[in-house]
């Protein structure tokens, strides 16, 4: 038996594992997942690289949370219905209502023809405060989405979300 067979099967085994052009280290360095990935193409869906530890396709699964564009014309139609709807909630919080049945009395009339979405702040979020978290969608790219609390009213402009509408995708882990 000669000691230059397992030697030869060793060569050829490095030779076809390390790729072409590429050394072993650059082959066997990512293994466990610590450095990104390089793409061709950054702009690829998906490939949302800023931070060392991002799961691959992070971009693509977050695409849900994120709400979707407004035109000009929406987006200046929602603040000013924004300004109102925050003054009315404002109101409504002085005088410590805040369930989603007073929310969406209020909000119903000064929304109309849009729909209203109200719901419960404290059996929406874990260990949130009293209160009421609310959509309004103005047709069209804009939506209304805010809370009101016995601490402080929100109204925030921004498109549909893909899966929920004008209400926010409930937290996750």
């Amino acid at each position: 038996m000669s000691t230059w067979k397992p030697a030869a099967v060793t060569v050829i085994a490095v030779t076809l594992l390390t790729g072409c052009g590429q050394s072993a280290d650059d082959l066997f360095s990512n293994l466990n997942g610590t450095h990104p990935t390089r793409r061709s193409d950054p702009g690829t869906p998906g490939t949302d690289l800023t931070h060392p530890e991002t799961p691959p396709n992070y971009a693509d699964n977050q695409r849900a949370r994120r709400p979707g564009e407004m035109s000009p014309r929406d987006e200046r139609r929602a603040r000013q219905k924004a300004t109102e709807i925050k003054r009315a909630l404002g109101e409504l919080r002085r005088r410590g209502r805040t369930s989603p049945a007073e929310v969406r009395a209020a909000l119903t009339p000064l929304a109309a023809p849009a729909p209203v979405t109200v719901e419960d702040l404290s059996a929406a979020r874990a260990n949130a405060s009293e209160g009421s978290s609310y959509g309004v969608w103005l047709r069209g790219t804009a939506c209304i989405t805010g809370t009101i609390t016995e601490d402080r009213v929100s109204a925030e402009v921004n498109g549909p979300y893909p899966e929920t509408g004008c209400m926010p995708p409930a937290f996750t882990h």
